[in-house]
């Protein structure tokens, strides 16, 4: 069974006040009459102080042990700890809204109540006390604006690895599909031309059959190495979906389009694959299909014109160029 706390007067000593970050530098001894007659309260671990939803109207000033600030639940991870000398409640006093966090015990301990009357004595009668204020709620905004950027950080984290192929580390076809659609906008307003390539392995299917699945993914990767090589850093390259991969190539016509395919056909082909323990197999080839955007295309219409050519290369013998 949970201990219930206690509340007393005057049960603090003058280090302990000295101790308190809202009183640093302030002069104990005009202040020491007025906070004596102000009351401690003394939690058992895990007691709670201040839950959401709550209002509040008092400052608490722990003079020992430490207290969790928790958001989910009282019993969830701690958020932060706040230790002796520190101070909490400070924000829903001042703004006079609900708590939004719970505050527990996190071991047997000691706190000055400070009630809102009597803390804007304080701070009115003691530069010191409005000062250590003042810096203790710049500290809160600081911490928060830095939580929040840390979420913004894990958040692109997240759209990175969302849009990111794990096996190659080339982008994967939810962004090309939305880079697809940019660039044909692009293009039209620059007048400038845009070609597509799609690239697939030829018999992949054999390849993994015969050298089995892990082979394939080396292969997969040797392919994607390859692309990097040969396309221009304005390019966008993407695998569009198992052995296949897409090339956007802004600012290329058509014969363009084909003479990076053919560069790639033949890097592709003359590149033996290194797998695991120093092995090597053998290159595997591609056929690519290539398609000059047309003034009236839609995304689909011209990823189905490349698809088009692929199947054709395909149809003609495979590790070969067509479009």
């Amino acid at each position: 069974m949970q201990a219930v706390s206690e509340t007393s007067s005057a049960a603090f000593t003058r280090a302990e006040l000295e101790g308190l970050a809202l009183f640093a530098s302030a002069d104990l001894g005009a202040l020491e009459p007025v906070l004596r007659g102000c009351a401690v309260r003394t939690l058992a671990h895990g007691e709670q102080l201040i839950a959401v939803g709550e209002g509040n109207r008092t400052l608490y000033l722990v003079l020992s042990g430490g207290l969790g600030v928790h958001l989910e639940s009282p019993d969830s991870r701690a958020l932060t700890r706040v230790g002796a000398g520190e101070m909490v409640g400070e924000i829903s006093l001042i703004d006079h809204k609900p708590a939004s966090a719970y505050v527990v015990a996190a071991e047997p301990t000691r706190v000055l109540l400070l009630d809102e009357e009597l803390l804007w004595l304080l701070a009115d009668s003691s530069h010191a006390v409005a000062y250590n204020l003042l810096r203790t709620l710049a500290g809160r905004l600081r911490g928060g604006n830095e939580i929040i950027q840390r979420d913004r950080e894990q958040l692109e984290k997240y759209k990175f690895h969302a849009s990111v192929d794990g096996l190659t580390g080339l982008f994967n076809r939810y962004w090309m599909d939305k880079m697809l659609a940019r660039q044909m906008e692009r293009s039209r307003s620059s007048r400038e031309p845009l070609s597509l390539l799609l690239v697939d392995v030829d018999h992949f299917k054999q390849f993994n059959d015969k050298h089995g699945h892990v082979a394939g993914d080396f292969a997969l990767r040797e392919v994607a190495a390859c692309m990097r090589g040969i396309v221009r850093p304005t390019d966008l390259v993407s695998r569009y979906g198992g052995e296949e991969f897409a090339i956007l190539l802004p600012g290329a016509a058509l014969n363009n389009a084909r003479e990076v395919a053919e560069r790639l056909r033949a890097a592709v082909g003359d590149t033996p694959i290194d797998y695991l323990d120093g092995q090597r197999l053998p290159s595997v080839t591609v056929s690519v299909g290539a398609a000059l955007m047309p003034d009236d295309a839609t995304p689909q219409s011209f990823v189905a014109a490349a698809d088009r050519a692929l199947y054709g290369a395909k149809a003609a013998g495979r590790n070969r160029v067509a479009g």
